[in-house]
């Protein structure tokens, strides 16, 4: 069923029908009606071939409305002259306001038609308007023209072609566009799809809110005042005209809104049909069922994939000239197999159909078709993945890399390049046109909310949906809000290329950052300078892996893309910042890299070299440390001694061999903490040491242990030799046992008595022996162990048992 519509109060009464199951004329001829005005435009040759379209590829806008004006193709930065626009009177009135809606069409103060100035019926004035495209590609605009005899403004439709070179750097920054997230929440819910028009207003159809919202290239967001249900996709012509896939119910329905506020829309209930390029079904008659991913083409005929059929084609250009009824038909074979409901689904400016093909978790892959092969003759081919779904390629061929099972929006720049959000991976992904190669550009692979300001290949995004790139190579990217739950924020990945470099020993070289350069414009890029850094000089180009030209006449041509290698050498500490500038032909007439890093200090090898044991209560404590150079110069500068995070004595400065102590005396015994401070100086960074201190109520003293005699010869056990251990101490008298070993073997003990046992070894085979005293300790000393005695024997008699210890 149809109903055509030009007023919001239409478009409700539709939804109502829709709703209450009560059906509209399904025979009647689509058509935007044109406001009415007493000011109209009068008729123009329009150029055509070449003068309007450059590239096969271009809009050619043959079925702009009666109220459009259409420009010769324009390139940025050359004088386009202006073009004169006729405004015809059909009674008297006063204009109060001319305003140019973009950038792009600038009125001339040179013309006859003027704010303030009255015309009675009959007259005419005219408008000078130059067109200078704010980027390339198809351009559309607006003039509104206020006038004292009307409330509406009169609208007059501007549309041109625009060539430019837009630069494209890899990383670029990434940033939250304002409005979209308020308080860690994002302000959009449940949406999949964004779209980009000729004038580069974002378009975000809010299925959650029920609402489109628009971003116009100032970043101003509003809301769009046309009734939709729920708004599942859209796309822009290149004459500004929106098209929106919708749902009420179980009733899918399509509508269109004109730029001055129309809007019409279908509803008719799905009926299967053979619609095919030669037979055509009327939309009236045939519906659609579970529409998704709308899309459209430089000759504005519509695509969009179908729930049943898997692909449909629909001309819309008819719409924007008034006349006739909407057809469409099926495309065939592989779109057929796209998952339930449908998934990604694209086409490029020359008429390639792309979708996404997913089974199971062992194929995961992006194919495209030729337009013709779609209608007549199925043959597709791989572009991306294969028979793994993963993540893998990187800087390959996109036909031997890996893709995830979650694909989101597939989507093209103005040089043809292909970018999709590769959901499954975290990641927004593009295959250069010209190469195949395959690069992520936003993304880390890790899901998150994190990064801001700062490269975008190094920033966390989470669930990646809607994708869309404006003509400035501005990437704007759907993905979920900070805070957990249903709500979603836009990003975008901006023109200015980044990276920080992180910390960096000073006088040393970090490894070489590579930035690609892409013209992902349609014209070739032309440096009017050689390219240069300013700022501090820490930061150089690495000619060994640049193959970017960076003198002044050298060219890129659209699509093509080169790399530059940037390194750090710090010259100081601290933060340090330059930007590497492009003055080139783009629009801007510049593009920036921004580079940042820290310079640091090497770190001294520090140590706490006393105390190295517990002492007891009330024992005055001697704390020192050492700070040795781990380069050629000594460290100076000075230490600061803590006690349990107090300063304890004064500041201590280096002696010239590097130490430094102080004395502390503690009365109670527990675990304190001990930590000194280094002031570091200009060769070594500030550093600090630490340890824990046991401060007992008694501690044991230190014990020297030594054999007095050598074991002598024996032949016999009866003839076992006996010898003296001495265990000695600056306190007591040790008391406790004495172990003799012959290596691993126990030969003896003995008890000491004043600080002397007596032993006799068990059996020793004849031979070079090695003997060890140990002494146990007791409660007031130390375990200790004397040094080793070699000792050679003869050869000895029966076995001797080892004395059992006695305590």
């Amino acid at each position: 069923m149809f109903r055509p519509l030009t007023h919001v109060s239409a478009v409700a009464s539709l939804l109502s029908g829709l709703l209450a199951g009560h059906p509209a004329n399904a025979q009647e001829t689509p058509k935007i009606e044109i406001p009415h005005s007493i000011i109209s435009l009068a008729p123009a040759l329009r150029p055509h071939g070449q003068v309007v379209a450059r590239n096969a590829t271009d809009a050619s806008f043959e079925h702009v409305p009666e109220n459009y004006h259409v420009f010769a193709a324009a390139t940025v930065g050359q004088d386009a002259g202006v073009e004169l626009l006729t405004l015809n009177f059909d009674g008297a009135t006063r204009l109060t306001k001319i305003q140019s809606k973009t950038k792009d069409f600038v009125v001339e103060s040179a013309g006859t038609c003027h704010e303030g100035s009255s015309y009675s019926k009959g007259d005419s004035c005219a408008l000078m308007v130059r067109f200078s495209p704010q980027g390339p590609g198809h351009r559309s605009g607006s003039i509104n023209i206020a006038n004292s005899a009307e409330a509406k403004p009169m609208f007059v439709g501007l549309a041109g072609n625009g060539y430019s070179p837009v630069v494209s750097f890899t990383p670029s920054q990434i940033v939250t566009v304002a409005g979209t997230s308020a308080s860690n929440t994002g302000t959009i819910k449940s949406s999949t799809n964004l779209a980009v028009d000729g004038g580069d207003t974002l378009y975000i159809p809010d299925v959650g809110n029920k609402i489109i919202k628009e971003i116009d290239s100032s970043g101003t967001i509003s809301t769009l005042s046309p009734v939709f249900a729920v708004p599942q996709s859209l796309v822009a012509d290149s004459s500004g005209f929106l098209y929106s896939l919708n749902v009420t119910g179980s009733t899918y329905y399509f509508s269109y809104y004109a730029p001055y506020g129309s809007q019409s829309a279908y509803g008719t209930s799905y009926t299967a049909g053979s619609c095919t390029p030669s037979t055509p079904c009327p939309l009236t008659t045939v519906g659609m069922n579970r529409p998704a991913n709308i899309n459209i083409d430089p000759y504005d005929n519509l695509f969009f994939e179908e729930g049943t059929q898997g692909a449909a084609e629909m001309p819309v250009a008819i719409i924007a000239g008034g006349s006739d009824s909407l057809n469409l038909w099926y495309l065939r074979n592989q779109y057929v197999y796209s998952s339930t409901p449908p998934v990604s689904f694209a086409v490029d400016g020359s008429d390639t159909l792309y979708n996404f093909y997913n089974y199971g978790t062992t194929t995961c892959f992006l194919q495209s078709e030729p337009l013709y092969n779609a209608e007549y003759s199925p043959v597709a081919k791989k572009v991306a993945g294969g028979s793994a779904c993963g993540f893998s390629g990187d800087g390959g061929q996109a036909r031997s890399a890996e893709i995830s099972k979650t694909v989101g929006q597939i989507t093209f720049d103005v040089a043809g390049n292909l970018y999709f959000a590769d959901a499954g991976n975290q990641r927004i992904r593009r295959i250069d046109a010209s190469t195949g190669v395959i690069s992520t550009i936003a993304g880390t692979g890790v899901s998150g909310y994190a990064g801001d300001t700062g490269a975008a290949t190094a920033a966390a995004i989470s669930n990646p949906t809607g994708l869309a790139v404006d003509s400035q190579g501005q990437v704007f990217i759907l993905s979920n809000a900070p805070v957990a739950g249903p709500t979603q924020v836009i990003r975008k990945v901006n023109t200015t290329g980044y990276w920080n470099f992180g910390s960096q020993l000073k006088g040393t070289t970090s490894t070489t950052k590579l930035f690609t350069v892409a013209n992902t414009g349609n014209s070739a890029l032309t440096l009017a300078a050689n390219a240069a850094i300013s700022g501090v000089p820490d930061f150089a180009i690495d000619t060994t892996v640049t193959n970017c030209v960076l003198t002044a006449g050298s060219t890129l041509a659209a699509g093509q893309s080169c790399v530059i290698g940037i390194k750090f050498t710090p010259a100081v500490t601290g933060t340090r910042s330059s930007t590497l500038t492009l003055l080139d032909n783009t629009v801007a007439g510049a593009n920036h890299i921004v580079l940042t890093g820290a310079g640091t200090l090497p770190a001294p090898k520090m140590s706490i070299t006393s105390p190295t044991a517990a002492v007891k209560k009330g024992t005055t404590v001697t704390f020192a440390v050492s700070v040795a150079a781990t380069t050629s110069a000594k460290p100076t500068g000075t230490v600061t001694f803590k006690v349990n995070g107090s300063n304890v004595g004064s500041v201590v400065t280096l002696s010239s061999t590097g130490t430094a102590s102080t004395t502390f005396t503690e009365s109670t015994a527990a675990t304190y903490s001990l930590s000194a401070v280094y002031s570091g100086d200009a060769n070594y960074s500030s550093a600090t040491v630490s340890e824990n201190l046991t401060v007992t109520a008694s501690v044991k003293e230190p014990s020297t242990v030594s054999i007095a005699q050598a074991p002598f010869e024996r032949t016999s056990c009866s003839s076992s030799p006996s010898f003296s251990v001495h265990v000695s101490s600056s306190g007591k008298m040790p008391t406790g046992l004495v172990q003799l070993m012959n290596g691993t073997t126990t030969m003896a003990w003995a008890t000491l008595n004043n600080g002397v046992a007596q032993l006799s070894s068990a059996k020793m085979a004849g031979g070079l022996h090695t003997l060890v005293a140990s002494y146990g300790g007791d409660s007031e000393h130390e375990p200790a162990t004397s040094a080793p005695l070699s000792a050679l024997t003869a050869t000895g008699g029966a076995a001797c048992p080892v004395p059992t210890p006695k305590m």
